[in-house]
């Protein structure tokens, strides 16, 4: 008998000790103040945040933070490649995580599934109504809802090498604006 056959029968023959079912999964405990919690996630993730009472208090702002850039708002596109060329894309996201920052989008919202990853820069608007404190809220939310594509999305395209090089926006958006509203 060889040595591998010799641990794999010797695994086998190991009992586990029956374990109890833990019960409901319950989250972390959650903060005193979910806005102020997904703040901080957001600066965490390079994101950067305007809160403004409506999406329209939103555009001087982006104009003074993307100066000469045409900013683009798109409904559902049939070829995504046609996103190639937009310097900054304006969508809708459909709620927020607190304890990470990241943010729903599904095909509902979305002009097409390639877009917050094609353009150079993302704006998502999203309601302080639709922040939710952890993943699990998130998940319950979400429920056995169907869709075609759906992604949570935090901060801007990050990736960093062997040599421990950063490099932003190489696999998405270079930067992400959230236009947090009260409505």
């Amino acid at each position: 008998m060889s040595s591998r056959e010799e641990i794999l029968k010797a695994l086998q023959g190991v009992q586990m000790p029956a374990k109890a079912y833990p019960g409901t999964f319950t989250s972390q405990v959650h903060g005193e103040d979910t806005l102020a919690d997904f703040l901080h996630s957001m600066q965490v993730v390079s994101t950067t945040v305007l809160q403004v009472q409506d999406a329209s208090e939103a555009q001087p702002l982006l104009d003074e933070h993307f100066p000469k850039l045409q900013r683009v708002r798109l409904e559902k596109l049939s070829d995504g490649l046609s996103l190639a060329h937009v310097d900054v894309l304006e969508i809708t996201g459909d709620f927020g995580v607190a304890e990470n920052g990241a943010i729903w989008l599904d095909d509902a919202i979305l002009p097409h599934r390639v877009a917050p990853f094609i353009c150079q820069h993302l704006v998502i608007y999203l309601s302080k109504k639709n922040l939710l404190p952890t993943m699990q809220e998130a998940y319950i939310r979400l429920g056995n809802q169907l869709t075609g594509f759906g992604v949570f999305l935090s901060g801007p395209s990050k990736t960093a090498d062997i040599e421990q090089s950063l490099v932003i926006g190489a696999h998405g958006a270079r930067s992400l604006v959230v236009v947090l509203t009260e409505s």
